[in-house]
Parts: C-alpha cells; structure tokens; sequence
C-alpha cells in the first residue's frame, strides 16, 4: 500500500487491474481481520458519486467475485480456499498484518514514538530506518480512486514526513551523519509538518505558519533543519569547570501537533515570557480539553532553536501524588549523560548534579501534568539562558501564567478544515460553523467530531448533527 497496490503471493505478483477493485482492496486491507460493513465499503470506495449511487451495491458483488479470485489461494475454490469471507452484511479480509506494508509502517512509527519516550533513542532510530524503507514510492496507493484513498494517502504521507524529521533528530541527538533521504517531492499532499515552525524562525520570530508548505518547498525545509543539525552536531559543547565530562545534548520532546491552529496571541505571550528578564519559565494552564499541552508541546518546539544545548521532557502525571521530582530528576541527569551507576539517590544530591551539568548552558525544560509547585520547583533550570514550559490544572505561584481558553470561531472552523479537508467544509459553510458551535470551540471535541466524519467520508457535515439525539453528543 505504501506505493501503488500491489498484491503477491511468493514471487508472483496477483492481478488487480480495475481501479475500482483496488479501492475496495484498500478499504480492506486498512481493516484486515475484523468485518467492514458493505456500507463502509462503499462510502470508502465511492464515496458521494451521486451519478454512480444506483449502481454501488449492485456492483459490490461483483467486485468481491474478482477480488475472491484474484486473492484465492492456490488449488482452493472461491468459497472455501479464499482469505476473503462474506459475514453478514460484512465483509471481511484474512489478511496476516505482518504482510501489509501499511500496518508495518504504522506499527513501527509507535514503536519508534515508545522507545523516544523511554530514552531509548537508538532503538527509535533503528524503527524509524525500517518503517521509511517499507516504501516503495513516493506516494501511498499511487493511483486508486476514493475518499478513503485519498483521506489514507494524506494521512500516511504526514507520517512519513512526521518520521523523517524524527530521524533527523535522532541522527543529532545520536551525533550520527544525517541520513540522506529527500523530501517525497512527488507526494501528492506535503502536510503541515512540525518542524517547518522550526526551520528558519529564531527566538525573536515566533508567529506561527499560517499554513502547509507548497509541494515544491517539502525539500527546501527538509535542507533546512538539516543544515541546522549539521551545525548542532559539530559544534563543540562548552567547557565548565564545574561539569566532570562532556554533556550530552537531550532532544526529548514529544512529537509537535501536525494540525495545530491558532493561538496567535497565546504564542506570542509564551515566547516574551520565556525571552525576557527574570524568572524565566511559564505555567500554561485551562480547563481539561482545550489544548493547554498541545499549545506547550507547539511552543517548546518553536521556541528549541533558541535552546541549542537540549530540551528535557518529563510527564509528571497531571493527579496527585503525581510523578517523583527525584526520579524524574534521575532521568534528566541520565539523559544529560550522566552513566547509571554515577547517578545520586537523594533529591538535594540529584538538584545540585543537575544545576551543574546545565551550567553555561541553554537548554529547555517541558514539564507536562504539574500537580502543585513543590513538584516542579527542583525541575527548573536555573541559568539565565535556560527555560521551562510548565502545564498544570490551576496556576502555581511563581513565574507567568498563560491561560489557554476556548479557540475563536475562526480557529475551530481551521482546525475542522485541516482534518477535513476546506472542500468539504465550503459546501456545508453553516452547517461547519454550527458543529464549532456544539463542540463549545474545544480543540479536543472538534478532533473527535472531525474523527467520525473522517470515518464516514460519504457522510455530509449536517449529518452528524443530525444524526446524534441531542448536540451535546455530537462531540463525544
């Protein structure tokens, strides 16, 4: 799937010469061994092809008998030797995951996603090479028609990107020769990647993208961050004479939001927060559900070229008691390069370790989940040059506060277009607007209400509120 579809059996490649074949293969394939109902069939195959709606059902059939024969396993009839199988008004694909490239792919990117987060960069390096090699074109089901193809290539081809630059990063944090890759040139949708914030902006230019780079600019940005991290790899770390060994330079943040919108002006208040004399860390805080972490997480990345020494990142659990300062110290002072057996039990002990290893240095700190102060306080960094990005429930003393409230109109209609697609929204314009509306502008109920439309692509927008008994349900 990750190319044209292409189906084998050994060395023998099986025909699949009707487009229209392929698209019901690909529905299939994307939900291999559980039933897909005929309706989910053709919505992702035909979608709203209003000239052709008499015809669907009718054709399914038809279509199955090619694919039945065409997948039947050798010397085996069409009824009983075949991996597909017609269950009730279902149908339902027999299909190993381990031989669909696409299942692969996604399996590994989460892998590689764990393994980041439990410092374990070079097993996330290896999944990230494997996943990429599963490709073997540009572009995902090159040439098959329908809504669920096109929504599935959009999607893959921004997991791609996602894992490309996530490679890149890990080629710096690992101190590696960066892995020649060009940028999927030919893809037909290059997304709102997260590191295009970050190439070409510095601290004092943190307005963030109005929207996705142009096709022909997906390699532009790729040479970009990586002529950044060729710089970060060769430049040598500060000596301090405090600081026994070199330091190493941590790169732990979460992966940044590919479809954030918005929040002009809260970006903005964080970075001169975060730029300006005094204490220099800030609390971002707001009801749950409106994007106080997705709003930090977009941020720190944003702000990570003005803190070349590391970023450090820790989920600190978000409910009392919350997570350990001292463990969650240990690991800083691990990832900074300290070795297992030279890291100190108490907290004072790993406090003060910490403060020197970051002496004279700029290094970011993102701390997720606060429960009260007293467990943040021994997390910060204390050199002029460093910061901490900090989300909690409530305010805590100290610092700046930012509060994250809901999106405004404009923003929530954004954010529906950019999972959507803004074709689909311009035809049903009030019908957008009033989904926003029932969602209360909450950036984590219009993704879940764009998530069930994104799953019903012949589903108008009207549809789901009309669909659900009440409105408050629309967007849970």
């Amino acid at each position: 799937m990750l190319g044209s579809l292409r189906a084998r059996r050994g060395d023998r490649e099986l025909r699949l010469n009707r487009a229209r074949d392929r698209a019901v293969l690909a529905v299939l394939l994307a939900n291999a061994g559980r039933p897909v109902p005929v309706a989910e069939i053709i919505d992702g195959a035909w979608g709203e092809e209003v000239d052709e709606a008499p015809d669907r059902a009718r054709g399914l059939p038809a279509t199955m008998y090619r694919l039945r024969n065409a997948l039947a396993v050798e010397g085996g009839s069409v009824e009983g030797g075949n991996v597909l199988r017609h269950v009730g008004k279902a149908y339902r694909l027999e299909a190993d995951p381990a031989g669909i490239d696409r299942t692969v792919f996604l399996a590994e990117l989460a892998a590689a996603t764990s393994a980041r987060r439990n410092r374990q960069p070079e097993r996330a390096h290896a999944l990230l090479t494997a996943a990429l090699s599963r490709w073997s074109a540009p572009v995902a089901l090159d040439g098959v028609p329908g809504p669920f193809a096109e929504h599935d290539r959009r999607m893959l081809a921004g997991r791609r990107e996602e894992a490309r630059l996530a490679r890149l990063e890990l080629d710096v944090e690992l101190g590696r020769p960066l892995t020649a890759e060009p940028a999927p040139e030919q893809a037909t949708v290059v997304p709102h990647a997260p590191a295009a914030a970050r190439a070409g902006r510095t601290e004092q230019g943190l307005a963030p993208l109005a929207g996705s780079a142009p096709g022909g600019e997906a390699a532009a940005l790729a040479a970009r961050l990586a002529g950044r991290a060729t710089n970060l790899a060769v430049r040598a770390p500060r000596a301090s004479r405090t600081a026994p060994r070199p330091v190493r330079r941590p790169f732990q943040l979460p992966p940044d939001i590919a479809d954030f919108t918005g929040r002009a002006a809260l970006l903005s208040e964080l970075a001169a927060a975060l730029t300006t004399p005094g204490p220099r860390w800030v609390t971002v805080t707001g009801p749950p559900g409106y994007g106080k972490s997705a709003l930090a997480v977009h941020a720190a990345h944003l702000l990570a070229p003005g803190h070349p020494d590391g970023q450090l990142h820790a989920d600190l659990g978000g409910k009392a008691p919350g997570a350990d300062p001292a463990a969650v110290l240990a690991g800083f002072v691990r990832a900074l390069g300290v070795e297992e057996h030279a890291v100190p039990p108490g907290l004072g002990d790993l406090r003060a370790l910490y403060l020197r290893l970051l002496a004279g240095r700029r290094v970011l700190v993102l701390l997720d989940g606060a429960v009260d102060a007293g467990q943040v306080r021994p997390l910060l960094p204390a050199e002029p040059g460093s910061a901490a990005l900090v989300t909690a429930g409530r305010p805590l003393p100290g610092g700046h506060t930012v509060t994250v409230g809901r999106m405004t109109p404009d923003e929530g209609i954004e954010l529906l277009s950019r999972t959507l697609g803004g074709g689909r929204l311009a035809r049903e314009p009030d019908a957008a607007r009033a989904l926003a509306a029932a969602c209360d502008h909450q950036p984590r109920a219009l993704r879940l209400a764009a998530s069930r439309l994104v799953g019903r692509p012949a589903w108008p927008v009207s549809a789901l509120l009309t669909h659900s008994r009440a409105q408050k349900s629309v967007c849970e």
